[in-house]
């Protein structure tokens, strides 16, 4: 029942395509029955990612990158492990909100999206007089940055970000995210500081 629900929520709130939720579904089922798992994690992975950079993939003088609401990624789409990270979790994470739910990060859609498979759940909440979310002129501290996903929104928000990493290839992709997002941030940064 767990896996239908999730489906559904992946269809629903997560704005997934039916051919990404019938290949979770799949993968959940042959996950369960332990029938040739790694191959349809595998196929999920490539139409989860497959779909992702259709929708957020871009040129620009040779170069190529994700641009996600503004927030400027490096293309990952060489490493396994970065371009599903990319795809799956942190877009869910990270810009799930920004990019189909105009960066409304009110009680109820978030409570609705925390119930969800999210790996941590979205990255903002606002009830009432509450407001925890990123704006123009704050300064946000990004420990742990991975390849700076979190830190790139704050930047195309107008924050500053200061991003940590001490895992050193995602740091060396973190050197590539702060250069695509500091070319016209205006007053906002991306700052790194050296790796741990």
């Amino acid at each position: 029942m767990k896996l239908y629900q999730n489906t559904v929520n992946g269809l629903r709130y997560m704005r997934w395509s039916r051919l990404r939720a019938m290949t979770y579904f799949v993968k959940g089922v042959a996950r369960e029955l332990r029938v040739a798992p790694t191959f349809f994690w595998k196929l999920h992975t490539e139409v989860a990612f497959r779909a992702f950079k259709k929708k957020w993939l871009r040129q620009d003088s040779g170069t190529s990158y994700f641009d996600i609401c503004g927030a400027k990624l490096p293309d990952v789409s060489s490493n396994q492990d970065f371009k599903y990270g990319l795809a799956c979790p942190v877009f869910e994470d990270t810009f799930l909100v920004p990019a189909y739910y105009g960066n409304s990060y009110h009680k109820a859609l978030v409570n609705t999206l925390d119930s969800m498979a999210m790996t941590e759940g979205p990255y903002g909440y606002t009830d009432g007089a509450f407001d925890v979310t990123v704006k123009k002129g704050d300064v946000v501290i990004d420990a742990g940055a991975w390849i700076g996903d979190f830190s790139a929104y704050a930047a195309s928000q107008g924050a500053t970000a200061y991003a940590f990493e001490p895992v050193n290839k995602p740091f060396q992709w973190l050197c590539k995210t702060q250069q695509l997002n500091n070319t016209k941030m205006g007053g906002a940064k991306l700052i790194l500081l050296k790796k741990v």
